[in-house]
């Protein structure tokens, strides 16, 4: 099988499971999407959503329309089972106590292979689904180092499925809602520094909070 035909077979597969999976999320949690089709195809696209539950990244993995990939803190990977789970699930870790190069030559090759890369910019959870957290400046640098398109994301009651500490999910009502790609070109031809990346970063958060704002 040609490296064309066998990335055709793993979409046609992903197509297959995504449905079964959605079709559990919508009975088991009444699970609705709204935006899918904001997300583009075929690019470099960084998926940028609030977080307020261990489950998001399965939650916007479940809703998106093509298989993530993710950064998660180096502390998930300790625990041998949890580690082949979200390995699995093409999870990587990040080490958040200071600038992990790997984890960052890792995120733009994933991008370079027009591949999707889920991340959580305020860079920690949230307990609630109200606020959203500022995004750290990290988020910004990747996105102009990349110029990848960037589409926000909104999760709601991820934090009611599996709240902080709890030790089963409860089957609560979920709610995802994409919103358009975000207009950053301005920023791209900015200088590249770290006044770049945070204005990046709070063009995001702003966005963020328009889709909080619009999804009630």
């Amino acid at each position: 099988m040609v490296r064309g035909d066998r990335f055709h077979f793993r979409r046609v597969l992903y197509s297959i499971f995504l449905f079964f999976v959605r079709l559990f999320f919508r009975i088991m949690f009444r699970m609705e999407i709204k935006g899918e089709e904001c997300v583009p195809r075929d690019e470099s696209v960084v998926i940028v959503a609030n977080h307020t539950s261990y489950i998001d990244p399965v939650v916007i993995g479940v809703a998106s329309p093509q298989g993530l990939n993710y950064m998660a803190k180096k502390e998930l990977f300790e625990n041998i089972l949890f580690r082949r789970l979200i390995t699995l699930f093409k999870a990587f870790p990040l080490n958040r106590g200071a600038i992990d190069r790997r984890s960052l030559n890792m995120a733009f090759e994933i991008l370079a292979r027009k591949e999707p890369l889920l991340i959580f910019p305020a860079g920690t959870r949230n307990d609630r689904d109200d606020i959203i957290l500022p995004a750290k400046a990290g988020i910004g640098m990747i996105i102009y180092k990349s110029k990848a398109r960037v589409v926000p994301a909104l999760i709601k009651g991820a934090n009611n499925v599996l709240p902080r500490h709890a030790k089963f999910i409860h089957f609560r009502k979920l709610k995802v809602c994409f919103g358009k790609p975000l207009d950053l070109e301005k920023f791209f031809h900015m200088p590249e520094r770290r006044e770049t990346y945070e204005l990046i970063a709070q063009e995001v958060t702003s966005n963020l909070k328009s889709l909080m704002q619009s999804s009630h």
